[in-house]
């Protein structure tokens, strides 16, 4: 009996036994089902993130609809500013072209990575955002402008170089076989307006402002934009992440756009800058800035300007926005970092200026809008006072990659999130003279071969930059702590960038 019950007992703890250790083994299989499945699923998301750089040219940092402005429409900006974080107060490295481009794609300011004007090469040794990028496995591509050397950053840059590009011209010829000319010049002839300046000075082409020949589709900003999402289409099953810069050369000048845009402001109904003065006489803007194209009074042609202008930034708006549409048509949006920003702004008759070059807020404050999804909050507003050194560093932090050693710029990532009790809230620029922004000042510096004075501004008080309040005793200490901040950041020596040793995945 006892033998009987001892096997017994024995045959239904062996039983009970297996029965665990098959319930132990559906477990186990279960888990790591659904561990496999998970690790599938973020494998997708595991890759570094996509980077598209939208750029404009010359386009002033409040011409946004949702920055306030009461005439323009941009309504596909205005939406990426509304799932990201927007900076109110970034400024170029330089107000000129290439000077501030070559600062986005290093980090460095133009006294460091020499391209200090518009044509000229990088200091040797000099590492880009592309090419680091590239280090990393990125698939580096652009189409537009880039207006630097070199473009070997990009395997097959689509350069327009203001409506010349060959490829371009190309698909001009094919399209339009009589059309001549550059895109952003050939206007309509009854639409053309050609206002030559009355000042004095080297011979420079005129004010040129009109409706252009070409339908909107054939229009250069049309094209960069068709392009751009040609390539986006050839990554949608791509493995590797891609960086797009897409340059579009509008609102710059020549004023000469396609329709609806030409006519979609009306010029009469332009409202005149403040301090424009069409009274005021020819004026030597600069010792070194003799272009007399630079001056305007003509309160008639600025408005005719000011449509013009405007109607480029909705044409810009319109095709940048079927850029960030094929993103999201593509399932990319949730892993892409997007980020528009200008080179420079444009006077735009303040001071009876057009154009760039000096330190006035419209010439060198400039938009950035950054997108993050998962990492930034969207619809932010950002008041932090930076330059756009900070752009390259920001976009490696959110791509996972460690900042190099030599970068000036400072992420913008805490800042972005909220967080400014560390950022030093100044900016830099230089082109002929040097500015410094500390807080809510502005101090500008003009080179030792120019006549004119420094100037310093309150911009909290006196955001029109009209009441220089430099020698004024009761500001010394303000004063002397910029000069001193200038001083110093003029005098950085930082140590040249290095790509990383080998491919880093």
């Amino acid at each position: 009996m006892l033998e009987d019950f001892t096997k017994g007992t024995q045959s239904q703890d062996r039983r009970k036994f297996l029965r665990q250790q098959w319930l132990s083994l559906l477990v186990l299989t279960a888990c790591f089902a659904h561990l496999n499945e998970a690790r599938g699923a973020a494998e997708p998301s595991s890759r570094r993130r996509n980077i598209l750089f939208l750029m404009a040219d010359e386009f002033t940092h409040n011409c946004l609809g949702v920055a306030g402005h009461p005439i323009v429409k941009t309504p596909n900006l205005d939406r990426l500013a509304r799932q990201g974080v927007r900076f109110t107060n970034a400024y170029a490295a330089s107000p000129v072209c290439s000077p501030s481009r070559a600062t986005l794609f290093t980090g460095r300011y133009p006294h460091i990575h020499g391209v200090v004007r518009n044509g000229l090469a990088f200091n040797p040794g000099e590492v880009a955002l592309p090419e680091l990028l590239k280090s990393y496995g990125y698939v580096t591509h652009m189409v537009g402008k880039l207006h630097l050397p070199p473009d070997e950053w990009f395997p097959n840059p689509l350069i327009t170089a203001g409506g010349r590009g060959k490829e371009y011209q190309q698909f001009l010829k094919e399209k339009k076989p009589l059309f001549t000319g550059a895109s952003n010049t050939a206007a309509v002839p009854e639409t053309l307006i050609n206002y030559k300046s009355p000042c004095k000075g080297r011979d420079r082409a005129p004010l040129r402002i009109g409706t252009s020949v070409l339908p909107e589709e054939l229009y250069e900003e049309a094209w960069v934009a068709d392009r751009a999402i040609d390539f986006l289409r050839t990554q949608e099953d791509s493995e590797r992440p891609w960086f797009l810069f897409v340059s579009m050369l509008k609102p710059h000048s020549a004023f000469v756009i396609p329709q609806p845009y030409a006519t979609m402001y009306r010029p009469g109904e332009m409202p005149l800058p403040d301090t424009f003065r069409p009274d005021v006489e020819c004026f030597r803007l600069s010792k070194l800035d003799p272009n007399p194209r630079a001056f305007i009074n003509d309160s008639s042609v600025l408005r005719e300007v000011m449509a013009h202008y405007y109607g480029a930034i909705t044409l810009v708006d319109r095709h940048m926005g079927r850029v960030l549409e094929a993103v999201e048509q593509l399932g990319m949006s949730e892993n892409t970092i997007v980020v528009f920003t200008a080179d420079h702004g444009n006077m735009l008759g303040e001071r009876n200026r057009m154009f760039k070059g000096v330190m006035y807020e419209s010439s060198v404050k400039v938009p950035l809008l950054l997108k993050a999804p998962g990492k930034l909050e969207g619809g932010k507003v950002i008041d932090a006072v930076l330059d756009n050194t900070a752009v390259m560093p920001t976009l490696l932090e959110l791509a996972g990659i460690s900042v190099p050693a030599g970068l000036q710029g400072r992420s913008l990532m805490a800042v972005a999130q909220g967080d400014t009790s560390e950022w030093p809230q100044t900016a830099f620029s230089v082109l002929r003279h040097r500015m410094a922004r500390l807080k809510q000042w502005k101090l500008i510096v003009p080179d030792e071969d120019d006549a004119a004075e420094p100037e310093l501004y309150d911009l909290a008080q006196d955001p029109q930059e009209q009441d220089n309040l430099y020698g004024r005793p009761e500001l010394a200490q303000v004063q002397r702590q910029l000069e001193t901040t200038l001083e110093k950041w003029w005098k950085q020596k930082p140590p040249q960038v290095k790509l990383p040793d080998g491919p880093k995945k």
